[in-house]
């Protein structure tokens, strides 16, 4: 297969972006940094893109990473997941335990939760929260894979709650962690939508910030809870701020308008690596780059919609694509090395449910790419040499979108459409703003279409979205389903995984569902990302990462690279404020075993012990 110079398309796509990208930057964070300081206040001021394709701040209808990192900023789950390894600790809850047959869940909340407005956190906050999961229609729509199972929710008392469920279930053990945060039932309570909620400045909130400005599309300003029952932080706001490109977020961390950046493709890490004052930080990634296909836009009952090509219906062409596409050759061009060439939507962080092919790896070959598109039947040509349809008379003619506000995807769209040339196919590819594109990708009005996924320590709520039940109920567009995807048997096999509490046998498992996309090819996987990030050194320390040793500071699952971070100047161990968490440490428990569970004889109970605060720390 032909390969084009990378030299020549880095420059060229840096050098565009650069062009369009360093003046908003300056515009943009000397105004962050100006009203963050206002009072003399300590602003940790972070730099993000995609701010502006967040369609609202609902925390119980959340998909977005940034709509998560903010969650985890302002509220607290019942169960965390650690961050040492991801282990289920506790959060809003201090313990748990369940019955021998595991359909009885108990959960103790910490007596000294407390919302912000000074309020105790009580199990009924939490009843309330799953009732509202279980009852409202678009919570359950994408929190049903849990509260579906439940046959009840009690709270007997302020500080118990009891859940019972249908059957087994395995994330009984962290309640999808972080997804999941537990809301005041004495403010929404009163919402009388509660789904439309979009972000209203000083509602209560059990974490460490509370909301204090959110200028949609530009930044969001959280305030610092001072009475933050886990700790406060030690610093007075939190700004997150939105750029256009990449390039305008790295050069305001370099004139001293931000202090935090994340997602830097190489050449940006390796110049910053460079930088008096600037200190940069690696570590292997949640974040995968896949192409998904267009697998037929359809509702439950079987209602087409949208425009998709008919031909990718069809798993022999998805495979056909898969075998040209050589993931070692962008990890090295694209990422200069920092990643790890893709197999399944579990990445190798997380061992206990990562998958890999060996001898049934796919590799490069478009000998075998056009072997099995000839014997299934696309073996006619039109005028162009382009493959036809057998079924539709179609041309073998597919739409590639990505993504036009991430340099990287230009390169790779490149040699994709290069590549998949060599088997008589043609790529069109179309650069779009991700607004219009997850818009359209939603609609099924697509073929095939980069996404980013970052994917959290339990799989199956990323899996979920391949499940049969995350067809939309009527033909309209939904963001619950990656590529329109439904199976039965994978859909026993989620079921099998969901119920099955030994971890080793649920690996395996899982397992078998990567295997059988891995085949079946919904959506060809990349490659994973190493998390790529730099922070001024000069203002700030102290940033701690997830997993502890080598993890990342943006991105986690919860919070602690931004709460654990210290003003320079003060102390790491400033009075109150919040840092490390040794919690989490060992084997991931899920439901038995683990260095945080004592299991006593006889009962099937577990207790987890509560995390230190910074007050308690050694």
């Amino acid at each position: 297969m032909g390969r084009r110079s990378p030299g020549a398309l880095l420059r060229r796509t840096t050098a565009t972006a650069l062009a369009g990208g360093v003046a908003l930057a300056l515009v943009a964070s000397e105004s962050a940094r100006a009203e963050g300081q206002d009072g003399g206040k300590e602003t940790l001021i972070v730099g993000t893109s995609g701010l502006d394709n967040i369609p609202h701040m609902n925390p119980l209808d959340s998909g977005w990473l940034i709509q998560g990192e903010l969650n985890n900023l302002m509220y607290d789950p019942l169960i965390r997941w650690g961050q040492d390894d991801y282990s289920p600790s506790p959060g809003i809850a201090e313990s748990w335990e369940h019955s021998e047959d595991q359909l009885t869940w108990t959960y103790r909340i910490d007596p000294d939760a407390r919302w912000s407005d000074g309020e105790p956190i009580t199990a009924h906050d939490a009843k309330f929260t799953y009732d509202l999961l279980i009852e409202n229609p678009v919570f359950n729509s994408r929190h049903g894979d849990l509260v579906n199972n439940f046959a009840s929710v009690e709270a007997p008392d302020d500080h118990t709650l009891v859940i019972e469920v249908e059957r087994p279930s395995a994330t009984m053990a962290h309640l999808k962690g972080t997804s999941i945060m537990i809301m005041p039932r004495h403010v929404w309570g009163e919402l009388e939508a509660p789904e439309e909620y979009f972000a209203e400045p000083g509602r209560p909130t059990s974490g460490a910030f509370r909301l204090a400005e959110f200028r949609e599309g530009e930044r969001v300003v959280l305030t610092a809870n001072e009475d933050y029952w886990a700790g406060p932080v030690a610093y007075d706001e939190f700004v997150l701020q939105n750029f256009e490109t990449p390039e305008a977020m790295v050069q305001a961390l370099q004139s001293g308008e931000v202090d935090l950046v994340g997602g830097l493709n190489p050449q940006q890490y390796s110049a910053l690596e460079a930088a008096d004052s600037i200190t940069t930080s690696t570590g292997p990634g949640r974040r995968l780059q896949s192409l998904t296909f267009n697998t037929g836009a359809r509702t439950k009952d079987g209602e087409e919609f949208g425009n998709g090509h008919p031909a990718l219906r069809d798993p022999e062409v998805r495979r056909a694509i898969h075998h040209v596409i050589d993931k070692e050759h962008l990890v090295d061009v694209v990422m200069d090395g920092h990643g790890v060439p893709g197999v399944s939507y579990v990445p190798p962080i997380f061992s206990d449910f990562a998958w890999d092919p060996g001898a049934d790896r796919i590799a490069p070959d478009a000998e075998e790419g056009n072997r099995i598109l000839d014997e299934a039947g696309y073996d006619e040509r039109d005028g162009d040499g382009i493959r036809v349809d057998p079924e539709s008379g179609l041309p073998l003619e597919f739409r590639l979108f990505y993504h036009s506000d991430r340099p990287s995807y230009a390169i790779i769209q490149d040699f994709v459409v290069d590549w998949v040339a060599d088997l008589g196919i043609r790529l069109n590819a179309v650069a779009m703003d991700t607004t219009p594109l997850n818009e359209e990708s939603e609609a099924g009005n697509f073929d095939i279409a980069f996404g980013t996924w970052n994917v959290g320590p339990d799989p199956s709520e990323t899996l979920a979205y391949h499940t049969c039940d995350r067809l939309p109920d009527e033909a309209q567009p939904t963001d619950l389903t990656f590529s329109f995807y439904c199976d039965e048997d994978y859909d026993e096999l989620y079921r099998a995984q969901l119920a099955e509490s030994d971890l080793t046998a649920r690996g395996d498992i899982v397992r078998d569902m990567q295997r059988l996309l891995y085949d079946e090819t919904p959506a060809i996987q990349m490659y994973y990302e190493n998390q790529l990030e730099a922070y001024s050194s000069e203002r700030w320390s102290g940033f701690e990462t997830q997993p502890s040793a080598g993890g990342m500071i943006r991105e986690q699952q919860g919070a602690f690279g931004y709460q654990s971070a210290v003003p320079a100047g003060a102390s790491a161990d400033t009075d109150g404020a919040a840092g490390g968490d040794d919690s989490g440490s060992g084997a991931m428990p899920w439901i038995l075993g683990g260095l945080v569970v004592v299991l006593l004889a006889g009962g099937g109970y577990y207790l987890v012990q509560r995390r230190k605060t910074a007050d308690e720390r050694e």
